[in-house]
């Protein structure tokens, strides 16, 4: 799979959409993620597969609310007990974090561990988005799971005094919330 898998969705409040109970448990979860990984299954690990400096997509621009400049891309795959359930793009504008260096120095760290720890952080507004089948990361998936399905993501912004960071996080079919259906109560 090619860098950046890129998450071009259309991403919008969860009120907009009549969510399975499964489903909201995992996307609109409050708390860390890795947390709730780790609460899972103990056996927890980072997977890197890309982290540089180049253009996100417009969308992220407008989501953060910062002109279009080099940012930091970071793309990995979550493990619980060796299986990859979720994949996380991050996007971090490093010339506004040049005070928090580590934020875009993680190796595999969990980012969103790390933003839980910090008091000066504050999480966003979660949105929503489904991805096609047909979607990079839906053929990201095809490729670890051997299943073709939509899945659903989620992202948020975390703010920090100098600047945002935008997080979001498809869930791969490997996560129980795909338990019975597609997500979308009927």
């Amino acid at each position: 799979m090619q860098f950046p898998i890129g998450l071009n969705g259309t991403w919008q409040p969860p009120e907009a959409l009549q969510l399975t109970q499964a489903l909201e448990d995992w996307l609109l979860d409050a708390g860390s993620l890795t947390a709730k990984l780790k609460q899972v299954h103990p056996d927890f690990r980072v997977q890197v597969l890309a982290q540089e400096q180049q253009l996100a997509e417009p969308h992220e621009y407008r989501t953060l609310g910062i002109d279009v400049e080099p940012v930091t891309i970071r793309e990995v795959l979550l493990y619980s007990n060796n299986v990859p359930w979720v994949f996380a793009r991050s996007i971090l504008p490093h010339q506004q974090l040049a005070a928090h260096a580590e934020m875009t120095h993680m190796g595999t760290n969990p980012l969103g561990e790390h933003l839980f720890q910090r008091d000066d952080i504050q999480p966003g507004v979660i949105e929503v988005a489904q991805f096609a089948n047909s979607t990079p990361v839906a053929q990201l998936n095809h490729q670890l799971h051997h299943q073709a399905v939509s899945l659903w993501g989620r992202r948020r912004l975390f703010h920090l005094p100098e600047t945002a960071i935008l997080v979001a996080e498809v869930f791969l079919s490997s996560v129980p919330c795909y338990a019975n259906n597609n997500g979308i109560r009927r």
